[in-house]
């Protein structure tokens, strides 16, 4: 079935912290949003949106599951920073990985209080690291932006409802602490040619002649630079103790790779 492409772009108004591992009593952040972190926040909304039942999640996940990971812009309707590896080293557009934690990252402190002695608890220390809303010691009120691509179906019009200028989501965890919440500030129909610096061809299938712009799922002699990870794709948290559904081995995106897939929740899944 053929699918119409939009180009979403999202203003950051809060923290927001992209679980990637832990270390220690720090909680690490990725410096991008993956495709599944951004498809759970928005069929969070769109499936209460429509009702809230199971069967309108179960709905919600499956349309909203053709999407891409989102990547930052430094300005509204900026260059897009897409991920690559320069030298060996992790990169978004020009800037290094450890440039942009230095300007745009930072660590989040909190504790659980004794609520008699109100003294903190023993080892109780947790650190968060949080992607800022803006740069550190902007001189200026420069917000960060999120850019990404959601491909539906042609007659999914109710989707193109639900996605109106001002919907706010929230996106990645600690949402008890007030992160994540970004705001759609357009959507605009994209064609052939813009999809290609996606390495997207119109039916969500990878162009292979570019750094991946999603994850990969790793197949032997698939990776040709960059590097792997274990990612979990869906987890189940409406038990007590949280469920995987759905984990991969992929390769990142900014590697270089040879293979094919067809994108489901920012990776390209083998076909």
């Amino acid at each position: 079935m053929n699918k119409k492409w939009y180009k979403l772009l999202f203003k950051q108004k809060e923290p927001i912290h992209i679980g990637k591992g832990s270390y220690g009593v720090l909680s690490e952040t990725r410096i991008f949003i993956p495709g599944w972190t951004m498809w759970g926040a928005l069929v969070n909304k769109y499936a209460r949106y429509i009702g809230g039942t199971k069967e309108d999640f179960d709905k919600s996940k499956e349309l909203l599951e053709t999407i891409s990971c989102f990547f930052p812009s430094f300005e509204e309707n900026g260059k897009v920073q897409f991920p690559s590896y320069i030298d060996g080293q992790f990169c978004l557009g020009n800037k290094l990985e450890e440039d942009f934690r230095a300007k745009f990252t930072d660590t989040y402190v909190s504790t659980a209080i004794d609520p008699i002695s109100q003294n903190a608890k023993d080892e109780s220390l947790h650190e968060i690291g949080i992607i800022l809303p803006k740069p550190k010691n902007a001189m200026v009120d420069k917000k960060l932006y999120w850019v990404g691509l959601l491909g539906i179906n042609n007659s999914n019009d109710d989707i193109l409802s639900f996605l109106e200028e001002g919907l706010e989501v929230v996106v990645g965890g600690e949402s008890r602490y007030g992160f994540g919440r970004v705001e759609l500030i357009h959507k605009n129909e994209v064609d052939k040619e813009e999809l290609e610096f996606w390495s997207l061809d119109t039916e969500g299938r990878l162009i292979a002649s570019k750094p991946l712009s999603n994850y990969m799922e790793y197949c032997n002699g698939a990776l040709k630079m960059g590097e792997m990870e274990h990612v979990i794709v869906e987890a189940n948290f409406f038990k007590a103790a949280p469920k995987i559904k759905e984990s991969k081995i992929c390769l990142v995106p900014g590697s270089k790779a040879s293979g094919s897939g067809r994108l489901k929740k920012g990776i390209f899944y083998s076909v």
